[in-house]
């Protein structure tokens, strides 16, 4: 067996764990880049589903390798590419193995480059969707059969390996935000082919040089780890991605003369497809493009117009867009503008004509919270509408750092009266014990923001029942007021909210809480909004006030209104255009509201399922994604029961064992684990986000917990149970389900609790409740190895000789499992509930248990019942 020619090679161990290490980092990175670059191109769901789908290559790299090691065997003497791909036990010595990971190493290394030309080359049309899926899948292939290469090296080292691997992927999480502002989403993905291929190629040469005397002795060239041949292909390759990544910096591309900085940017920068607003900005000539900068979860954009023509003013009003210094578009598609202005608030004037500026005509507006900062034309309105101070808060510091370098000496977040807070708007207010007399929420999308890497499609606090009570809370008086502005189509969705939130606030019925809401259409106010009575889309004004409103402001909304030419929906109870009539009524059910409104997800989002934006209980895009990742996994489960037919038939030639109770054990295990894991981490991420604010805070914060204490984890049990890894499993899995259980009953009620205090004493909380069942859940794989790899004894006590090692084939179906806990988590917390996730990631857990336990027992019963080999018994 492999693994005891090895054992004691510590050089070939620390190979093994520092390109594990390096693949690990750069997949991680690769995927929450790739995120970024498809949202880009396509839209943000499609890039979930791009990322789900693409990350099959790592399942099916690792199942290839796991056939072609059975295949290969009688493939020595072929050439061509199957010669390369196979992977022979016989032939499997260090040196052999080193070779054949530095080969896939740099032929990663070369996809990306193809895969990023490819990108830029293919119209970005969701026409092409399945090109990308499958062109992005290539890179993460050879990183699939890299890392199963290793750990098929060294399957008793596997604690080892698998915190290697975890400590790689904790240490993406770390250093995504800060490569993705200083390189660009783009660079990031060059920088992974980089990393992967060069500490492959540095650590075969170090085994080279280390074991070169013996590698001498022991046979041919072919037994070496690179040839003369192969090390000159690798330089080319370094130097060649190294170059590349150079003169694709932004710094390099700015100090470029134009005409070679657009031939860089057409061959290797992500574009915009034809269904995101910046699209369109670049091909018309009276638009130029000022900047773009990345973060870990966005590509903000600035653009300026130097020609209004074409721009319909709308009723003689006052053009927006003429005030207008540049344009801020976030991922390509949501804008927000910023103003010019000369920091007097006389200078304001002209925005009072719009009906952004109605609320500031009811209510004297002393402190206004404004959430979501973007361009800074809210806080402009609040100050426009005499508030004596305003607090920002804005989530995405590339927003504000746009506003402060293309706002003019006077931008908004410098002037005295404004105070900037850089966080997530609901954990802001959640925390704070300030008073508002107006709360503005405007345009503010939450998923545009939260879809930070492909790990779930997850919205924020924003837009749920608990989240409007709290923005109640905070209103300073009976005269203050919560303003929001969406789209019209979205109100038969959060009128439910807004109803209940009041109801319950007040302990009103739904009939008294309608005399605190009115709904007008925003017309004109916002540039890009209603010009034209035929226009479908456009926005709406809510304001929701802490009492009651008198006939006075009533009958001035409606004065308003009409003047603006603008439709009104709701002018409290005085008037209710259906169908919220029937959301208002008491002789009225909510199901007659669904009804009459054709609502699609008549789910009233809450805290512990927050998507507001779902149309539908469960997305059509979810469920194709679902059926996309069934298909797949189906069509990989008939390829490996046909290869396991082959084999087991292979096996009864030599007197072997076929597929047995105890096989089915192990797979079922690696299902299991593969689906709780996910299931758990894409939960564990919804919950605290809240806590932690920002998604970037989020991101690291929480995927570094996870994924470092897991690696611990695994190292941990090597140690503890090498000899016994059923015991490890034992041991884990129910302390595992307790403190699950904990978290169903206790973990909400310790966020709420800790929400105020400073984010260093949040992230270390966060760091120590995410530690123990992270350190628990990385038992488990490595434990799986081991019980797969470890020879059992006879019923006599002497031990099997033969060859265990399917960590290959485990490995690919965790990992395809995996995929599937992705997609299922979502989907779960849209139907049951994030808490509810809880419990199906404790159910997941307690049957890797079961099925550890009926491998134990049945492997215990074969064996009892076999005799021991020939060589055994003489």
């Amino acid at each position: 067996m492999l693994d005891y020619s090895l054992k004691t090679n510590r050089n070939m161990l620390a190979f093994l764990m520092a390109v594990l290490f390096f693949a690990s980092l750069s997949t991680v990175l690769f995927e929450l880049a790739l995120t970024r670059v498809f949202s880009i191109i396509l839209w943000y769901d499609y890039a979930f589903m791009a990322i789900s789908v693409a990350f099959f290559g790592l399942g099916i790299g690792s199942l290839l390798v796991h056939m072609q090691k059975d295949y290969g065997n009688g493939t020595q003497h072929r050439g061509g590419i199957w010669r390369w791909l196979s992977t022979p036990q016989t032939m499997m010595t260090p040196a052999a193995l080193a070779k054949k990971i530095t080969e896939h190493s740099i032929a990663y290394a070369i996809s990306v480059p193809l895969f990023i030309l490819a990108i830029a080359l293919i119209p970005p049309d969701t026409s092409y969707i399945y090109v990308f899926y499958l062109i992005s899948s290539i890179p993460f292939f050879f990183a699939g059969s890299i890392m199963a290469l290793v750990f098929f090296a060294m399957p008793r080292q596997i604690s080892k390996l698998y915190f290697a691997d975890l400590v790689g992927a904790s240490s993406a999480a770390l250093m995504l935000d800060p490569l993705m502002l200083g390189l660009g989403a783009e660079s990031v993905l060059l920088l992974t082919s980089l990393l992967v291929a060069g500490s492959a190629i540095i650590g075969a040469l170090l085994l080279l040089r280390n074991g070169n005397s013996r590698q001498k002795a022991a046979g041919p060239p072919e037994a070496m780890v690179m040839t003369k041949r192969s090390k000159i292909t690798a330089a080319v390759v370094l130097a060649g991605i190294a170059i590349l990544l150079v003169v694709s910096s932004p710094a390099a591309m700015a100090a470029m003369q134009p005409q070679v900085a657009k031939g860089i940017d057409t061959f290797a920068k992500v574009h915009p497809g034809p269904n995101k607003g910046l699209y369109w900005q670049l091909k018309n000539p009276a638009f130029e493009h000022l900047s773009a900068m990345w973060n870990s979860f966005s590509r903000v954009d600035v653009t300026t117009q130097h020609s209004l023509e074409g721009v319909d003013v709308g009723a003689g009003t006052p053009v927006r867009s003429s005030h207008e210094l540049a344009h801020i578009i976030i991922d390509a598609d949501a804008g927000t503008p910023i103003y010019g202005w000369s920091g007097d608030r006389a200078d304001l004037a002209w925005m009072r004509d719009y009906m952004d500026y109605v609320p500031y005509n009811l209510t004297r507006a002393g402190h206004v919270l404004v959430i979501g900062g973007g361009g800074g034309e809210d806080i402009m309105m609040a100050l426009a509408g005499g508030a004596d101070k305003v607090t920002a808060v804005e989530i995405n510091p590339l927003i504000v750092s746009a506003v402060k370098r293309f706002g003019g000496p006077a931008n908004v977040y410098d002037n005295p009266n404004v105070d900037l807070f850089i966080d997530d708007g609901r954990r802001f207010i959640s925390s704070t014990i300030d008073k508002y007399d107006v709360i503005t929420i405007k345009l503010v999308d939450s998923w545009a923001a939260q879809l930070a890497g492909g790990y779930a499609l997850s919205e924020n606090y924003l837009y749920t029942v608990e989240a409007f009570q709290q923005y109640y809370r905070h209103l300073s008086n009976d005269d203050g007021m919560l303003v929001m502005i969406r789209w019209n189509f979205e109100l038969p969705r959060l009128m439910p909210i807004v109803a209940e939130s009041v109801a319950r606030e007040t302990g009103q019925s739904m009939e008294d809480a309608s005399k605190q809401i009115m709904v007008v259409e925003d017309r004109p106010g916002l540039y890009f909004g209603r010009t034209q009575d035929s226009q479908q889309y456009y926005p709406v004004l809510v304001m929701v006030k802490a009492s009651p409103f008198t006939d006075e402001q009533v009958n001035l909304v409606k004065q308003k209104a009409e003047a603006g030419r603008a439709d009104v929906t709701m002018l409290a109870d005085s008037m209710i255009n259906p169908p919220y009539d029937k959301l208002f009524s008491s002789a009225s059910t909510y199901g007659d509201y669904v009804a009459a409104s054709s609502l699609g997800n008549p789910k009233v989002p809450t805290d512990d399922s927050p998507f507001y934006f779902a149309k539908e209980p469960v997305p059509q895009q979810m469920v194709i994604l679902l059926e996309t990742v069934l298909v797949i996994s189906a069509a990989l489960s008939v390829i490996l029961v046909y290869h396991a037919r082959k084999t087991g038939t292979k096996f009864r030639q030599r007197g072997e064992p076929g597929m047995t109770a105890r096989t089915a054990g192990f797979v079922m295990f690696a299902v299991f684990i593969g689906l709780g894991f996910m299931i758990l981490e894409i939960t564990f991420i919804q919950k605290f986000l809240l806590l932690l604010g920002t998604p970037i805070m989020a991101l690291t914060v929480i995927l570094f917990s996870i994924l470092l204490s897991s690696g611990i984890g695994a190292y941990v049990s090597g140690r503890m149970f090498r000899d016994r890894p059923h015991r490890a499993v034992f041991v884990s899995v129910p302390i595992l389900v307790s403190i699950i259980l904990s978290y169903f009953f206790f973990l909400q009620g310790i966020i709420d609790s800790s929400i105020t205090m400073e984010l260093s004493s949040r992230a270390a909380l966060t760091f120590a409740l995410l530690f123990p069942s992270g350190l628990l859940m990385g038992f488990q794989f490595p434990a799986l190895i081991r019980m797969a790899s470890t020879p059992l004894r006879f019923a006599n006590g002497a031990r099997e000789n033969k060859n265990n090692n399917n960590t290959t084939l485990l490995w690919g179906i965790n990992v395809i499992a995996s995929i599937l806990g992705t997609v299922l988590a979502a989907m779960l917390a849209m139907i049951i509930g994030f808490n509810g996730n809880l419990l199906v990631g404790l159910a997941m857990y307690a049957g890797a248990g079961a099925s550890a336990l009926l491998s134990f027992v049945a492997g215990k019963r074969y064996y009892a019942n076999q005799a021991p080999p020939l060589t055994e018994r003489e």
